[in-house]
């Protein structure tokens, strides 16, 4: 991996994400309007993105690889799941939810997919779209189970509905079928699919804003969090990875999914289990703050 490209495309995020910070700060974006961009994100560019990827041509290989992906995101979430009861059960009960979340689930969606379309091409973005698949089924059954006071209460219900699992089902029958979406609509997908990067981080710097320098400066649980979820899981990752000798596309993106910062959505469900709100805020926008660092550390590696 071009170490070089990795670092641009990060600092091009990083750009947007001091453009919706200063949005915030002279008040074109308010907490309205940040939830507006956050539904189009959710609801029309990634699932566009999505359907996008799978929207190309296949050989017998392509479809080894797709297998092989949906087994290496399986294997990887599963891990992270039983490694971060390691390393944080020092912690109290809600920074050890809070970080235990934030380190299995990263942002794969709205930055991971993006990124990797850039970085890797089609068919990069195509298994990024299948390693979402148990990334999804996990995240509304354990993950929300983590964060839930009633840990029955997990919303396995809300899968079904979730608008990038139906894209990825709508894109695998495309696929599958080898349906080739016409120009007019291919075009407008993919016009669609390039608002994910800039939605994303215009919301991440509204959230960054709303925080102030003390107190993220200031909680040193933070950045060890980020130092696991940042530095430690992409590491073992990746020396798994190459001791199972994964091909090399695979492996970059498994490995650069491992080294995204955490879900959004850390904070959407911390808040609505009625958790450590303000420490799920710090650590998701710290998280993505630390990244632009980490990110291009860890491509040296591949």
């Amino acid at each position: 991996m071009e170490t070089v490209l990795v670092a641009e495309q990060v600092a091009v995020l990083a750009v947007l994400m001091a453009i919706g910070y200063l949005g915030t700060k002279k008040n074109f974006i308010n907490e309205s309007i940040s939830r507006g961009m956050t539904s189009i994100l959710t609801n029309i560019a990634l699932p566009a993105l999505i359907i996008s990827s799978f929207n190309m041509t296949y050989s017998k290989e392509t479809l080894k690889g797709i297998l092989l992906i949906f087994v290496f995101s399986l294997g990887v979430h599963i891990f992270n799941a039983l490694a971060v009861k390691l390393f944080y059960k020092k912690y109290s009960k809600g920074k050890n939810e809070v970080l235990r979340f934030g380190t299995i689930f990263p942002n794969s969606g709205f930055m991971g997919l993006p990124l990797i379309y850039e970085l890797f091409g089609q068919e990069a973005a195509l298994y990024g779209s299948v390693f979402m698949i148990p990334y999804h089924t996990m995240i509304w059954t354990y993950g929300e189970s983590i964060l839930a006071k009633e840990k029955g209460d997990s919303s396995i219900k809300k899968l079904a509905k979730t608008p990038a699992l139906i894209a990825i089902i709508i894109g695998t029958i495309l696929f599958a079928l080898k349906i080739q979406m016409p120009y007019v609509l291919s075009k407008s997908f993919s016009m669609l699919s390039s608002l994910t990067s800039p939605l994303s981080m215009l919301i991440l710097g509204e959230k960054i804003a709303k925080l102030s320098f003390k107190e993220i400066v200031g909680d040193k649980d933070i950045y060890y969090g980020c130092f696991v979820k940042l530095i430690v899981i992409p590491i073992i990752s990746l020396v798994i990875l190459n001791i199972i000798k994964a091909p090399d596309l695979l492996k970059n993106v498994v490995v650069f999914m491992q080294s995204l910062p955490t879900a959004i959505l850390l904070v959407v469900l911390t808040q609505k289990h009625e958790g450590d709100i303000e420490f799920a805020s710090k650590f998701t926008v710290i998280s993505h703050m630390v990244s632009v660092l980490t990110i291009p550390l860890i491509s040296l590696l591949l």
